[in-house]
C-alpha cells in the first residue's frame, strides 16, 4: 500500500513536470539566412510585383528571434524556481500525512480524530499569522528590486525591509507559544471536542506549540529566500528536517516509545527546530539574516500596508475553515476521522499551485511599479495556463490517492469508506484551490486587497449557508470547492478588467 501511495505521488509530480515542460517549449522556427557581405539589395518596384530580398528583413526576424528566446528563458526560469519551490511546500503536508499514518496505524480511529481539532488548533493559528511571510515576500521583493544594480537585486535592502516581519513574528510565536502551554484545555472546550479525545489532543499541541516561534520566523526566513530566487538551499534544508521527523515518528510512535498523537508531534518539534536553526545559519552565510530590532513607526506603516488587509483575508479564510471542522465534528468520530483523512490530502495536494502563487508574489510587483502592462499580463497569462495543468493533473492524483490509498492512513474499514466517498469532490476541491492560488498571488501583487476581502466575505457566507445542509463529508468539500471556485472566477475576471491595477498602482509607489 505504501509503495501504490508513492506511486501516484510520483505520478502527480511528473504529471506536473511534464505539463510545465510542454508548455514552455519552444516551437520550431525557420532558419535564418546567413548575413552577407555585400549591402542589401534593393526593392524591385512595379506597377505588378514589389519583391523584397532576405538582406533587408533579416533584422526583424533576427528581433523576432531574439524575442523568442528572451521568452522561451523566461519560462525556463519560471520552471527551475517553480519544480524546487513546490518540494518545499510540499514537504510539511507530506509530513501531516506520514504523521497521520503512523497515529492511525498505531493508535486507530480515535487517535486520527484526535488530530483533527489538534492539528486545526497549531496549523490553523500558523496559518492565521501566514500574512507576515506574505507581507515579508511583498516588502522585500519591492525593496530588493528597486534597489537592484547590475542586474542584481539588492540583498542589503531585502534584508532591511524583511527585519520588523522578522521581530513580529517572533513576538506573536511566542505568545502562541504561551497560549498553548496553559489554555489548550480552554480552546477544546470552546470547540466542543470529544472528552475522550482531548487527552491525544491536548499532547499533540503542547508539543507542536512549544515551537510555534520557531516555525512562525522560519515562515519569514523562507519568503526572504523565495525573494532572492535561491530555492535550493531552503529546499535542502527542509528535505534533512523531513527525514528527521520520519524517523522520529518511527522511533516516538513505533518504538522503542509507543507516544501515539505526542509521539508524532514530538517528531515535527525536533524537525522544526532543526530546519529553523539551520536556515538562521544559511541567511546569515548569505548576508540576509535580518536584524532583531523595534521597528520604527515608518516600517510598522509599510508593513501595516500589507498586514492589515492580509490579516482580514486571512481570518475570513480560518473562519471558513473552522465551519467546516465544527460541521465535520457533528457527524460522529468516524466520519470525523475520514474528514481529517480527506483533508490532509487537500492541503498536501493544494499546495502545488504554490509556487504558481510565489511566481506571482515575486515576478510581478516590479513590472507592475514599472507600469509595464504588456509584459505583466503576459506573465499572468502564463502562470494561468500553468494553472489549469497542475489542477487537472493535481485534482486527479488526489482523487485517486483518497479512492485507492485510504488503507495506508488508517485500517478502519468505515474510515476508508468515507474517504472514497468523498473522492470525487476531493478532484474538484483541489483542482478550483489551486487556480485560486495561482491568481491570489497576482492580486497580492497588485495590492488589490479590497477585492480580495470582499469576495472572500461573500464566499464565507456563502458556504456557511450550504453548511447547514451538509450531512457528510463529500458534502462539506463540495461547499470548500464552490467558495474557491467563485473567489477564483470572480478573480480572474477582475485582473484581466483592471490590467492588474497597474496604473494605480504605480502611481502609489512613486
Amino acid at each position: 500500500m505504501m509503495s501504490r501511495h508513492l506511486f501516484v505521488s510520483s505520478l502527480t509530480i511528473v504529471a506536473l513536470f511534464n505539463a510545465i515542460s510542454a508548455f514552455q517549449r519552444p516551437t520550431a522556427s525557420l532558419p535564418l539566412i546567413r548575413k552577407h557581405s555585400f549591402p542589401p539589395l534593393p526593392r524591385i518596384h512595379s506597377p505588378h510585383l514589389t519583391v523584397c530580398f532576405a538582406g533587408e528583413n533579416e533584422t526583424d526576424t533576427n528581433v523576432s528571434d531574439e524575442k523568442a528566446k528572451a521568452s522561451d528563458s523566461s519560462k525556463r526560469q519560471m520552471l527551475k524556481f517553480a519544480v524546487p519551490a513546490l518540494g518545499i511546500y510540499l514537504m510539511q503536508p507530506l509530513l501531516s500525512n506520514i504523521d497521520n499514518s503512523f497515529v492511525g496505524r498505531t493508535v486507530g480511529s480515535a487517535g486520527l480524530a484526535a488530530l483533527s481539532p489538534a492539528t486545526l488548533c497549531i496549523d490553523q493559528a500558523l496559518y492565521l499569522f501566514s500574512f507576515l511571510s506574505r507581507a515579508t515576500t511583498g516588502l522585500a521583493s519591492r525593496a530588493y528590486a528597486s534597489n537592484a544594480s547590475d542586474g542584481a537585486g539588492s540583498v542589503e535592502a531585502a534584508r532591511d525591509a524583511a527585519s520588523p516581519a522578522l521581530t513580529v513574528s517572533l513576538v506573536c510565536g511566542a505568545a502562541l507559544t504561551l497560549i498553548y502551554a496553559f489554555r489548550t484545555p480552554t480552546l477544546l472546550q470552546m470547540l466542543n471536542v470529544d472528552p475522550l479525545l482531548r487527552t491525544s489532543a491536548t499532547s499533540y499541541i503542547h508539543w507542536r506549540g512549544a515551537t510555534a516561534w520557531a516555525a512562525m520566523a522560519q515562515n519569514v526566513c523562507l519568503s526572504l529566500f523565495m525573494v532572492t530566487r535561491d530555492v535550493i538551499t531552503p529546499l535542502k534544508i527542509i528535505s534533512c528536517a523531513a527525514v528527521v521527523n520520519v524517523i522520529g515518528d518511527a522511533l516516538f510512535c513505533v518504538r522503542p516509545i509507543r507516544g501515539g498523537c505526542g509521539g508524532a508531534a514530538a517528531a515535527t518539534t525536533c524537525a522544526t527546530l532543526i530546519s529553523s536553526f539551520w536556515m538562521v545559519a544559511a541567511l546569515r552565510k548569505k548576508q540576509l539574516l535580518p536584524g532583531l530590532r523595534i521597528p520604527k513607526k515608518s516600517e510598522l506603516a509599510s508593513l501595516g500596508e500589507f498586514t492589515g488587509p492580509l490579516l482580514a483575508i486571512t481570518l475570513t479564510r480560518m473562519a471558513g475553515f473552522l465551519n467546516m471542522q465544527r460541521r465535520a465534528m457533528t457527524l460522529g468520530v468516524t466520519a470525523l476521522a475520514g474528514y481529517q483523512l480527506s483533508m490532509n490530502l487537500l492541503i498536501f495536494f493544494i499546495l502545488f499551485g504554490e509556487p504558481l502563487s510565489q511566481l506571482g508574489q515575486t515576478k510581478l510587483p516590479g513590472l507592475i511599479e514599472d507600469g509595464n502592462a504588456k509584459e505583466a499580463m503576459a506573465t499572468l497569462k502564463s502562470i494561468l495556463l500553468l494553472s489549469v495543468f497542475a489542477a487537472v493533473g493535481v485534482g486527479a492524483a488526489a482523487c485517486l490517492t483518497a479512492f485507492l490509498g485510504p488503507g495506508l492512513f488508517s485500517s478502519d474499514l468505515g474510515v476508508q469508506a468515507v474517504a472514497k466517498g468523498a473522492a470525487p469532490m476531493l478532484f474538484l476541491a483541489v483542482a478550483m484551490t489551486i487556480m485560486g492560488i495561482a491568481i491570489d498571488g497576482a492580486m497580492m501583487a497588485s495590492r488589490d486587497f479590497g477585492f480580495m476581502l470582499g469576495t472572500g466575505i461573500v464566499s464565507f457566507f456563502v458556504q456557511a449557508k450550504l453548511l447547514k445542509y451538509c450531512g457528510s463529508v463529500q458534502a462539506i468539500l463540495a461547499t470548500f470547492a464552490v467558495r474557491l471556485g467563485s473567489y477564483t472566477l470572480f478573480s480572474i475576471i477582475r485582473a484581466f478588467a483592471t490590467n492588474l491595477r497597474i496604473r494605480k498602482t504605480a502611481k502609489q509607489t512613486r
